[in-house]
């Protein structure tokens, strides 16, 4: 088969980063290799990010057995290197980025694109579950009314989205690297790019086993909190460079004040057991708060009746300061 002939067969590229995860690389191929689709309609690749367990290895044997598998081979650099190192590989109308920890139902592929309207949407979303040690969480959305709607209650992960490749290449939207929260920064990012949701489709089904490891990169980079500031700070940069800072300001304003005195602090800064890294994390979270969004508590969507509004709305810098005592 010509390369030209190649490219012009695949609907979907999934794009895998590797590095040091062999215990857990195989559940993950095999799940894709699974897949309902027709094999000669997608490509995997693997992007070994220069592992040191043998996980490399294990990318060439599956290359070497499997023809719609590439492996690909980098210097570390992280995972947003991995991801961005692979986009100029990729022969697929469609974009898809798994972890190499995480797998998938077999029919994930086949309803994804199915969802796509043939091609005429720039992103598939899919619902997921929560894989814990001890039980399962299903993460489930049925639809967004609006793009605002979508920046307050997207999921931020890349990791469940079909991303129309012409589109993300016309964008030039990467992941930032060497960051924490990349994500984040591309999900933002990539939604200032859409026209209306209607380029949004939803596949209700959970494809995704996002699984949930205490040495993972979300439980061992604690020190690395205060890159939220960085990607927060660029997001809205960005915005503003588009001119789409005000449309979106409260929008913006509500979610990242959301996930600040929500996730970040409740969940990450206030169990630092350095007592001098988390103070010096708490009075960044005040202080970039207060200068990006003074007048928050006028948000129209703090307005709405929900008990982490509640929690929102009566934090003042009294409130915030019992936090320093734990």
């Amino acid at each position: 088969m010509t390369e030209e002939n190649y490219t012009k067969t695949k609907k979907i590229s999934v794009i895998v980063p590797v590095y040091n995860v062999a215990n857990y690389l195989k559940r993950c191929v095999d799940s894709l290799l699974g897949q309902t689709m027709n094999k000669n309609d997608f490509e995997i690749i693997l992007v070994d990010d220069g592992s040191t367990d043998g996980s490399g290895n294990l990318c060439d044997e599956y290359q070497a057995n499997f023809e719609q598998i590439r492996t690909l081979h980098k210097q570390n650099g992280g995972l947003s290197d991995a991801r961005n190192y692979a986009l100029q590989y990729v022969f697929g109308d469609y974009l898809l980025f798994i972890d190499s920890d995480d797998f998938v139902e077999s029919e994930m592929l086949e309803r994804m694109y199915a969802q796509s309207s043939g091609g005429s949407k720039k992103i598939v979303e899919c619902n997921f579950f929560w894989d814990f040690e001890d039980k399962t969480r299903s993460d489930v959305r049925q639809g967004y009314d609006s793009l605002a709607d979508y920046l307050v209650n997207g999921r931020v992960v890349a990791w469940n989205k079909l991303y129309l490749r012409e589109w993300i290449e016309r964008t030039k939207i990467t992941f930032p690297v060497g960051k924490l929260y990349e994500d984040q920064n591309f999900f933002f990012k990539v939604v200032a790019w859409l026209n209306d949701i209607s380029e949004v489709a939803i596949d209700t089904k959970c494809e995704v086993h996002y699984v949930q490891r205490s040495n993972s990169i979300s439980y061992s980079e604690t020190g690395r909190i205060a890159e939220i500031i960085w990607i927060y700070a660029d997001i809205l940069n960005y915005y503003k460079d588009k001119q789409l800072f005000e449309e979106y300001y409260d929008e913006l304003e509500y979610r990242f004040y959301r996930n600040l005195f929500g996730n970040v602090l409740l969940r990450k800064v206030i169990r630092l057991k350095d007592k001098k890294i988390r103070t010096e994390l708490l009075d960044l979270i005040w202080q970039k708060t207060q200068e990006w969004f003074p007048n928050r508590k006028d948000n129209k969507y703090l307005k709405k009746l929900s008990a982490k509004n509640l929690y929102l709305r009566i934090m003042n810098h009294a409130f915030y300061r019992l936090f320093y005592l734990r």
